[in-house]
């Protein structure tokens, strides 16, 4: 069986967990989801799993289990490696009123994603995204410049996403089974038929829309006939 990451051609030789075992607490490997990996997208994204989760449980505490987490997966690991996740974490830090802010690294954030949402579409499908979807996400608990525009789309594709996918949208079901940690719901046509959303949900709170969007390109003969890109 191939790789579960989109475009690779490897065999999965190994076994990738989607959320990462850090995300759980110790004692609940049933809530674990593995698919087929090759050795290079096993790894790809362990440098950036502990830095996701530490700012998933810091924008999301003291909801839920985030503190609980937080405390016992990522704070052991913030002295190890002479301060490296610490360092990471405060890159770009800076004092507000009571406190520090902290500041996102969007590009890990994104990483982290694509390797997640591409991981729940194996598991769901048993196939790779094809390569010609693209992936982009919403991180819709995270503060950013205010954009009237941007902020009104990422409102309503919020609201609209924000119920179990309709029944002829019913994409496939990967079966996450621990709601205070993580789930997730796939929207679209089964087979590939067109775009596909995934609404990722840690703790309950902090809310990721990852927008899978198939990429289409124009017919030499008819301009406006799109055809899909193969």
């Amino acid at each position: 069986m191939k790789c579960y990451f989109q475009g690779c051609v490897e065999k999965g030789t190994t076994k990738e967990h989607i959320p990462p075992r850090s995300f759980f607490p110790d004692g609940e490997k049933t809530n674990l989801l593995t698919v087929k990996s090759c050795e290079k997208h096993n790894g790809a994204k362990s440098t950036n799993d502990l830095y996701v989760l530490a700012q998933i449980c810091m924008n999301s505490a003291p909801s839920n289990r985030a503190r609980e987490v937080f405390l016992n997966k990522v704070a052991p690991q913030l002295s190890y490696n002479n301060d490296a996740l610490r360092k990471m974490l405060l890159e770009g830090s800076y004092q507000v009123d009571g406190g520090v802010a902290y500041a996102v690294n969007i590009e890990r954030f994104d990483e982290f994603f694509m390797a997640l949402s591409c991981g729940l579409i194996f598991k769901s499908q048993q196939a790779q995204l094809p390569s010609d979807y693209h992936i982009s996400h919403i991180y819709h608990r995270l503060v950013h410049e205010p954009d009237e525009q941007r902020d009104a789309i990422e409102t309503g594709i919020d609201e609209f996403y924000d119920e179990e996918p309709l029944d002829f949208m019913a994409f496939g079901n990967p079966k996450t089974h621990n709601e205070r940690i993580y789930t997730c719901e796939i929207h679209g046509l089964p087979k590939f038929q067109g775009s596909i959303t995934i609404v990722h949900r840690f703790f309950g709170v902090f809310k990721v829309t990852s927008m899978l969007s198939r990429l289409v390109s124009f017919n030499n003969d008819d301009p406006s006939q799109p055809t899909s890109q193969h």
